[in-house]
C-alpha cells in the first residue's frame, strides 16, 4: 500500500489553521497570515524588518506587506534606529498587547484539537518531530541555495 506524502497532510493543516485563524480574526483587522508576524514583534519588541524576516523565514517583501498592515490596523508603532537612520524597530501597541491573550487563548484551543487522544508523551514526541523537519526543510534548502544539494 502507497503511503500518502507527509505534503498532504501538512497541506491540509496548514490550510484548516489558517481557515481557523481567519474565522476569530474576522473583526480584528488582522488575517491568519499576519500572525507570525504579529505574535514575534510581541515577543521581540524592537526588532527590527530584516531580523522578523530571517527569524521566521519569510521573504523581505511578504515581511514588508504584513508589517505595513498591522502598523495600518495599529497592532505595530515603528521607531526610527538610533544608530541607523534607515531601520526602523517594531513595537507592539497597547492594542496588539489587549488582544493578545485573547489570540493566545484561541492558538491553545486550536492546538488542544489538533492533539486529541494523544498522551503528553505522544505530543511532546510531535511537537519535537515538527521542529526536526522544519530544521531539516532549512538545511536543505540553504544547501540548496549555495549550490550543493546532495
Amino acid at each position: 500500500m502507497l503511503e500518502e506524502p507527509l505534503g498532504k497532510w501538512i497541506s491540509i493543516l496548514y490550510r484548516y489553521s489558517m481557515i481557523y485563524s481567519n474565522d476569530f480574526l474576522k473583526n480584528s483587522g488582522m488575517s491568519s497570515g499576519q500572525l507570525p508576524f504579529f505574535m514575534n514583534i510581541i515577543k521581540h519588541p524592537g526588532i527590527t524588518q530584516d531580523e522578523l524576516s530571517k527569524l521566521i523565514n519569510i521573504d523581505k517583501s511578504t515581511t514588508a506587506r504584513a508589517i505595513k498592515n498591522l502598523y495600518k490596523n495599529g497592532f505595530i508603532t515603528k521607531e526610527i534606529d538610533k544608530k541607523d537612520k534607515r531601520t526602523h524597530r517594531l513595537y507592539p501597541t497597547r492594542k496588539a498587547l489587549e488582544v493578545k491573550e485573547v489570540i493566545l487563548k484561541k492558538a491553545r484551543k486550536w492546538d488542544s484539537i489538533l492533539l486529541k487522544g494523544f498522551s503528553k508523551d505522544e505530543k511532546n514526541f510531535i511537537r519535537k518531530s515538527l521542529e526536526t523537519m522544519v530544521n531539516n526543510t532549512l538545511e536543505h534548502l540553504n544547501v540548496k541555495e549555495k549550490g550543493n544539494e546532495k
